[in-house]
């Protein structure tokens, strides 16, 4: 959730991000990573200017589940590094995801007659 947010209000500020791509390769993977660190500086030297865009009755929000989190939340990353019980929760979700993809991937080898051939 937090990183569809920060993809929110870095598309809203900046257009470029919505826009159809006429840059060099380079330079569009270069892009994303600019604009985040652009908005952390902004929100670092003026921490209320994030309320004032998001005020703006010219930003329109193209997600509507945004509106449900706390406007002192919106677009900020976490601060500091996880605990240690985030980090453990994480890593077990991380798994729980990992093991049903690789069980989906096994049965779809399966359907299509793939299981055989190759090496596990």
């Amino acid at each position: 959730n937090a990183v569809e947010r920060i993809f929110g209000v870095v598309k809203a500020r900046w257009e470029v991000l919505n826009c159809p791509a006429t840059f060099d390769l380079a330079i569009q993977a270069c892009i994303p990573p600019a604009l985040a660190a652009l908005h952390n500086f902004i929100l670092q030297f003026d921490p209320s200017d994030i309320e004032d865009f998001l005020n703006d009755p010219g930003v329109v929000d193209d997600e509507p589940s945004a509106a449900d989190y706390t406007r002192d939340m919106y677009g900020r990353l976490a601060e500091g590094a996880p605990s240690r019980e985030e980090k453990e929760k994480a890593e077990k979700l991380r798994d729980q995801i990992a093991e049903k993809m690789w069980i989906q991937y096994q049965e779809w080898l399966a359907k299509v007659g793939l299981s055989d051939d190759i090496d596990m």
